[in-house]
């Protein structure tokens, strides 16, 4: 298997800076985050989290200038509510996918022979799908929110 490429028989990706493979001192779950980020998986999340990022600023910026223009809630037309009501909704659901990708990069999925108990590993694997598919709802749920943000205007 070539480094930072997933085996097609497996889920399981190799440190793409094989040096780093996160041996250095530290907690658990602070060990896991450089391990995760060191794999093509982590990386593709890491640029993801990037993306967010900048929306996420543009949200915010979008809904301090609608509050700074209209400062008396009686001013605000039907219009601006509402825009104000998604950019409030897409901050929200954003800042829950952070914590959501935070939560999954502190999580490591080790090969089968590396845990103690073998049901461990099934255990840890399912919480990352769980958690991945909540992401991907609040994912999607940011997305319809800047989408009829778009039609508003």
């Amino acid at each position: 298997m070539s480094k930072g490429v997933e085996d097609p028989d497996s889920d399981e990706t190799t440190p793409l800076i094989t040096s780093l493979s996160g041996a250095e001192s530290g907690s658990e779950a602070i060990q896991n985050l450089k391990r995760n980020t060191q794999t093509y998986k982590g990386q593709k999340t890491i640029h993801e989290t990037v993306q967010n990022t900048a929306l996420l600023t543009s949200n915010v910026a979008q809904l301090v200038t609608l509050i700074k223009e209209n400062p008396q809630i009686s001013d605000l037309t039907t219009m601006q509510v509402a825009r104000i009501a998604l950019l409030g909704a897409s901050v929200l659901f954003q800042l829950i996918v952070y914590v959501l990708l935070l939560l999954q990069g502190k999580t490591f999925v080790k090969k089968e022979h590396e845990y103690a108990r073998p049901e461990q590993r099934q255990e840890d694997r399912h919480r990352l799908k769980k958690k991945n598919k909540v992401a991907i709802v609040f994912s999607v749920l940011v997305m319809g929110a800047n989408f009829a943000l778009t039609q508003l205007n």
